[in-house]
């Protein structure tokens, strides 16, 4: 099974390149304010750290299913 044709694979890529975008404009279009939380730098871990996870079932997926 080609690791493209995993969905877990594609969606990995969506939500890695949508967590690093978020993680990219948090700092640039919001001015820090004490006591606030960044949405978009919260957004932005949490998209990245679920593309990893799903980034890695789908590398494990696929080694089993190709032994």
């Amino acid at each position: 099974m080609r690791l493209l044709d995993d969905l877990r694979f594609i969606i990995g890529l969506l939500f890695a390149i949508l967590g690093v975008l978020l993680l990219l404009a948090s700092p640039a279009f919001l001015a820090p304010v004490p006591g606030a939380i960044n949405a978009n730098l919260v957004g932005g871990v949490a998209m990245t750290a679920f593309a990893a996870l799903m980034l890695v079932l789908a590398v494990l997926g696929n080694r089993k299913s190709d032994g």
